[in-house]
Parts: C-alpha cells; sequence; structure tokens
C-alpha cells in the first residue's frame, strides 16, 4: 500500500523590519510542537555569518552545526535573501543553500526551515 509521509513544512515569512516575522515564527514552533509535527518545539534564530564561511571548507561544518542545533525544532533564517550572492563567484553561500534543500528534503519529519526577510528581495 501506499505509505503517508507529513507535507513538507518549510515557510518563507516576508515583510519589512518590525512587522513581527520572528515573533510569528517563535509562535508557530510552539504550534507546530504543541500538532506533534516537531518533537522539541524550539527555535533557533540564524543569518548568513552562523552558516557561511569565509573560506572552502569552512560553510558546510558551520551550516551543519546549526541544523544540528535545530533538529527537531524549527530553523529561522533571517534576511536569507543574503545566502545567495550571484554576483560573487567565490561566495560560498551557495553551498549552504544546497545542504539546507538537502535537509528539507530528506529530514522534513526532523526540522522545519522558515526563510525571512523583505518582500523585494525574497521575490527575486
Amino acid at each position: 500500500g501506499l505509505t503517508s509521509t507529513n507535507p513538507g513544512l518549510h515557510m518563507s515569512f516576508t515583510g519589512s523590519p518590525g512587522t513581527g516575522k520572528t515573533t510569528v515564527a517563535l509562535k508557530m514552533a510552539d504550534i507546530l510542537f504543541r500538532l506533534g509535527y516537531i518533537k522539541k518545539g524550539h527555535l533557533i534564530t540564524v543569518t548568513r555569518d552562523d552558516l557561511v564561511g569565509q573560506y572552502i571548507g569552512h560553510t558546510a561544518p558551520k551550516t551543519k552545526e546549526v541544523l544540528k542545533r535545530a533538529m527537531g525544532g524549527v530553523l529561522f533564517i533571517d534576511e536569507a535573501y543574503y545566502l545567495y550572492k550571484p554576483d560573487n563567484e567565490r561566495d560560498y553561500g551557495s553551498e549552504a543553500i544546497e545542504i539546507l534543500l538537502q535537509v528539507m528534503e530528506n529530514q522534513r519529519d526532523d526540522i522545519v526551515i522558515i526563510f525571512a526577510g523583505y518582500k523585494e528581495r525574497m521575490d527575486s
């Protein structure tokens, strides 16, 4: 027979500063915990600096460490658009994005990732 899996609960929050994106993420972590979608209900808030290394080989360990801390809860990536800098070929943000996408798909039952930022920047 068919097996049922949880839907991907990853989200994108957009809005100007002060519109409550972080507050809503905290509430969402609590709701998802109470409904049994996540095991712990904690929220880890990070920015690009927490995920992306400055040198070859630094990004994967940084990103994986953040993901490890967030497992069982919600990872909130503020100003997520800064992860991708297409005009800089020596930027390692795309490596962090690849790791995040892999975890979002393969460990969707263990973590919810929320990307947040200004609407205009998130849409582009």
